[in-house]
């Protein structure tokens, strides 16, 4: 059986930062949330979507609403993030409604702990 989908859209990615060398960007991306995993998936016009990233619900630590008062370098204005693995995955919606159908999806079942923003 496939998993269902959930909510799917596009938001803004920051990048993880993973090494030390890589540059802080932030790419739009299209997001999808199953009942297994969220993914996200760079799309070009006339092209094949590509996976850039996928990770299993069950590997999710915390998600939490970001508030700040650090300007947004992006066009999307309400971030919030996503801990899993010991990274933080930063993602940005186009509005508040938005942004809080996806914390909401993604908190389903109260898995998580409250975890600090940073």
């Amino acid at each position: 059986m496939y998993p269902r989908v959930i909510l799917k859209g596009t938001m803004i990615k920051k990048s993880q930062q993973k090494r030390r060398t890589s540059p802080c960007n932030y790419k739009e991306r299209f997001f999808v949330l199953d009942t297994q995993e969220l993914k996200y998936s760079e799309r070009r016009p006339g092209k094949k979507p590509t996976l850039k990233g996928c990770i299993e619900l069950s590997r999710i630590k915390c998600v939490e609403i970001v508030c700040t008062d650090i300007p947004i370098p992006c066009s999307y204005k309400y971030p919030f993030q996503v801990f899993h693995d010991n990274y933080y995955l930063y993602i940005f919606a186009p509005d508040n409604d938005c942004r809080q159908r996806w914390v909401r999806a993604l908190k389903e079942g109260d898995r998580f702990e409250k975890c600090d923003v940073k």
